[in-house]
């Protein structure tokens, strides 16, 4: 009986021991507080915090930002970035605090730095190469359309220009209304099916006219390496055959080397593109328009001040775009590791909203709730625009419905959830309404939920504004995630990860947000109290009913 007794206990201590290393266990003792002295109401709402969260007062740090929203790149590394660096230095605190409380006041949106004018005539070079060849490969599926129905006489010898391999006017004006990636799959797919119908044409003129128009569209559309990899077959007149393609891609490498080695101008620009274009089809000139105008345009630096305080420990250099989140939990499973990858990043999450006020009522419901539990049902309102995030958010509500005691209320029509038609609103996610929130909802103290759309906290400081944020903290919401910018449907965390961490219990909300949101140095921001937990006392779903690395629970094999 003894032995019986003790391996149970031994059994028991083993879970309990199991459960609690799962939990990233964030406590006030390592969170810094920020607030700034130059908006009137953060400091106090600081204090008030640190008293509530019993956070000790030196681990709160005073800025003297700008007051308004907005931050140059300048103003932010001045007074923001550096003086938190050093704050923590000073203190020795690098190691030991985990996440940033951002107050109502410090700023929300860090700014791209200006386009010098040589910038914008670069920018303007690429962009008006970037819509010719748009046009362009919009042209090129009118004329693949017609190979194998029209047999027009060849007007040229070579395979370029494309056009004088088919009759005059075959495509007078290209697809309108739809984007570059969508031509490029329906035009590659369509010269596969051309190139096999062409080959079992039993007229040796027409076939060979037919195969040798596939080979022009395949060299202009994807470059001269696809088209070695999918040369017709037998010898058709002026197609070439793969040595002399070798050698031709030989010589414009080093006409391309040649003028990527030149000062970039916008005539060098246009030079660089047609020497690509030749080389890597229309495909490779525009993926690299694309990625020089990414790399010139500075609008790509803005972000929000939260996520870009993320990376506090990196170097200096000014971001360019988002980066990998190595928090997030897909990458504890993942088979390589991402080149950009930070080496760590701090939390951050920013209580805040229209008003000082509105923070501090998120702060008192923050702390109630925690006591109760959140009352209420789960509003999800799928019929978005993209199907994959739709099955997201069902899914989600299958994962609630069976394993918990929530109510759940799944609409999955293409309208959203109408004007008073969600009472009791605990828990909600839906989408997809532009900057204008529907009064839709009734919601229950310490309500967790945001709305999927681009522009939702841009103007988180705005009291008049129609943008979801606002709207739903001006009516009682105390956590939610919102963009102070294009942020782009595939870097907002995944619905059924999030509220599956939330509902266990054992994370807060800023360990819930940061180990399902994908990128950081970017444009989403967290708005609640970083140590919210309203389902600690009150679990509502079980840690093993999640994956493994979802939770923190060592992976078994082949688990994901």
């Amino acid at each position: 009986m003894r032995r019986r007794w003790s391996s149970s206990l031994f059994l028991a201590a083993a879970l309990l021991a199991a459960e609690a290393a799962t939990a990233f266990a964030l406590v006030p003792q390592e969170v810094v507080v920020v607030t700034n002295a130059k908006a009137a109401g953060s400091v106090a709402l600081g204090e008030y915090y640190c008293l509530s969260r019993n956070i000790l007062k030196d681990r709160m740090l005073v800025l003297r930002a700008p007051a308004g929203p907005l931050v140059s790149r300048a103003e932010y590394e001045k007074t923001i970035r550096k003086p938190i660096r050093e704050f923590l230095a000073a203190n020795n605190l690098e190691d030991k605090i985990k996440c940033l409380a951002l107050m109502w006041g410090v700023p929300v949106r860090v700014l791209g730095s200006e386009m010098t004018p040589e910038q914008k005539k670069l920018l303007g070079a690429y962009k008006v190469a970037k819509e010719r060849l748009h046009v362009r490969i919009g042209l090129n599926l009118k004329l693949a359309g017609t190979i194998g129905k029209a047999f027009p006489r060849s007007r040229t010898a070579a395979l370029r220009p494309v056009g004088a391999l088919f009759a005059r006017g075959a495509a007078p004006k290209p697809p309108k209304g739809r984007k570059f990636e969508a031509f490029a799959g329906e035009l590659r797919a369509l010269i596969r099916r051309r190139q096999a119908a062409a080959g079992k044409i039993e007229d040796r003129t027409r076939r060979n006219i037919a195969l040798r128009q596939c080979a022009s569209l395949r060299l202009d559309t994807f470059g001269a390496e696809k088209l070695m990899a999918a040369l017709p077959p037998g010898d058709v007149p002026g197609v070439p055959e793969k040595d002399h393609i070798r050698r031709e891609m030989q010589s414009l490498r080093a006409e391309r080397d040649r003028l990527m080695a030149a000062d970039e101008t916008p005539e060098t620009a246009r030079r660089r593109v047609e020497a690509i274009l030749k080389l890597d089809g229309v495909v490779g000139a525009y993926s690299y328009c694309q990625q020089r105008m990414k790399d010139i345009d500075t609008a790509w630096e803005d972000a929000s001040v939260d996520s870009e305080l993320a990376l506090l420990w990196e170097d200096d250099a000014p971001p360019r775009g988002f980066r990998p989140n190595p928090m997030h939990w897909r990458l504890s499973v993942a088979k390589t590791r991402p080149a950009n990858l930070p080496k760590k990043i701090i939390m951050t999450a920013r209580i805040d909203g229209p008003t000082a006020r509105d923070a501090l009522r998120i702060i008192k419901d923050s702390l109630a709730t925690e006591k109760t539990g959140i009352q209420g049902k789960f509003y999800i309102d799928a019929g978005g625009k993209y199907p994959q995030y739709d099955a997201n958010l069902t899914g989600l509500a299958k994962v609630v419905e069976k394993l918990t005691k929530i109510p759940v209320v799944l609409d999955e029509s293409k309208e959203l959830f109408a004007r008073g038609r969600c009472p009791d609103a605990g828990l909600y996610v839906g989408w997809y309404s532009l900057q204008k929130y529907v009064p839709a909802f009734t919601w229950s103290r310490g309500a967790v939920g945001w709305h999927v759309a681009s522009l939702e906290a841009m103007h988180l400081r705005s009291p008049s504004s129609d943008e979801w944020c606002v709207k739903m903290i001006q009516n009682g919401v105390t956590a939610t995630i919102g963009a102070v910018n294009e942020p782009f449907l595939m870097h907002f965390p995944r619905p059924q990860e999030f509220f599956s961490l939330l509902l266990t219990g054992r994370f807060t909300l800023a360990e819930c947000y940061w180990r399902t949101v994908p990128t950081v140095s970017w444009r989403l921001t967290l708005i609640g109290d970083p140590l919210y937990n309203p389902f600690k006392l009150h679990r509502q779903l079980s840690i093993y009913a999640l994956p493994p690395a979802l939770t923190g629970r060592p992976t078994e094999a082949g688990s994901k």
